[in-house]
């Protein structure tokens, strides 16, 4: 009896990947709510950086005074695709699966949709793993380094909201560091330069515990100042632990924890790393402007059909080789997270 393969049409392989679970994506849900899929190649990106003029005074028989138009700038960009996929063999249906009761009489065709289902989840989250690493990437070096087979580019936001502390005796690790005066310092700089108030604090695992050791972090602790801050981590969900708040500038600190695997560093050894990179934390504003985009997938999705443009975030496609047999799952996407306003947040560098 034929295997039913309807499961496989562009449609209902759609809804299979709307429905599948989320991964860890704290950046994405927190700044990069904005979502937008174009039906073109490229795309055009507005970044903003204000300023502080003041409307001018004139003579009543003067007039008024024309301003220069200013305040963005327009750059375009073309996503680069992501496309991974997986293969299923007779084997794969034929044979027992690995958890499956060897008496559960199931079919292939039954093994034929768990495998699809499955299939999907882990295409999907290694996707959704690399937009939360772009946005990272995005947001702790102002940069998104485009490596892979044939391709070796940078996308630069022109970030310069960085400080690294170089002296010994102010490095958080130090008795004589000031993290509480550090952090009020970076949350004006932004004030300044980005027009917007940060109340996020993101810190790797390090920092965090830097600053909870801290003697200064503690004494400002001291349950007189509890008005002041209020340290009391707590774990929540999406990898992240609340460490406390800093009544004064609004800020709700975080650690964030979650890894991702670099194969392309040194492909011969892989090695799995924290999104937020050891000794950085960043303070950021959930009030600025932050997108992901995607761009058009174009592609051939049945056989003896040409060539489709098709917009969305995750476009899936099938297609069936011969001598063996296989059949290939891909999901394509072409995400690229846009931080508008590059001015809206800061970075430290602070062990």
């Amino acid at each position: 009896m034929a295997i039913e393969t309807d499961i496989y049409t562009p449609r209902t392989l759609g809804k299979l990947v709307r429905r599948l679970p989320p991964v860890r994506t704290f950046l994405l849900d927190t700044f990069f709510r904005n979502r937008k899929t174009f039906a073109t190649k490229s795309i055009e990106v507005d970044f903003k950086k204000g300023g502080r003029a003041l409307a001018p005074f004139v003579h009543p028989k003067v007039g008024g005074r024309t301003v220069p138009n200013k305040g963005y700038q327009t750059k375009s960009y073309t996503p680069v695709l992501i496309a991974p996929n997986k293969i299923t063999t007779v084997d794969d249906l034929l044979e027992r699966s690995a958890g499956e009761n060897p008496y559960s009489g199931k079919k292939p065709a039954d093994r034929a949709v768990e495998k699809l289902a499955e299939d999907l989840r882990e295409l999907k989250e290694m996707i959704v793993r690399r937009e939360e690493w772009m946005a990272a990437t995005a947001i702790f070096t102002g940069k998104i380094p485009i490596i892979g087979e044939g391709l070796n580019e940078e996308i630069d936001f022109e970030f310069t909201n960085e400080e690294k502390i170089v002296t010994d005796g102010l490095k958080w690790s130090a008795d004589t560091a000031d993290p509480l005066a550090d952090l009020e310092r970076w949350h004006e700089q932004v004030q300044k330069n980005g027009f917007v108030n940060c109340n996020i604090c993101v810190m790797a695992a390090d920092v965090a515990k830097a600053f909870v050791r801290n003697a200064k972090v503690k004494d400002v602790l001291d349950i007189r100042a509890y008005d002041l801050a209020v340290i009391k981590p707590r774990q929540l969900p999406n990898g992240l632990t609340y460490i406390g708040t800093i009544n004064k500038l609004g800020l709700d600190i975080y650690q964030y924890n979650e890894w991702y695997l670099d194969d392309w560093t040194n492909p011969a050894a892989p090695e799995e790393k924290p999104l937020v990179p050891d000794g950085a934390l960043a303070l950021l504003s959930t009030e600025a402007e932050y997108s992901l985009y995607y761009g058009a997938i174009t592609m051939i999705p049945e056989e003896g059909k040409g060539f489709v443009t098709v917009e969305g975030n995750a476009v899936p496609q099938t297609w069936v080789e011969r001598r063996p047999d296989r059949r290939f799952l891909q999901i394509n996407s072409k995400p690229l997270p846009v931080p508008h306003e590059v001015n809206s947040w800061f970075v430290a560098h602070v062990l």
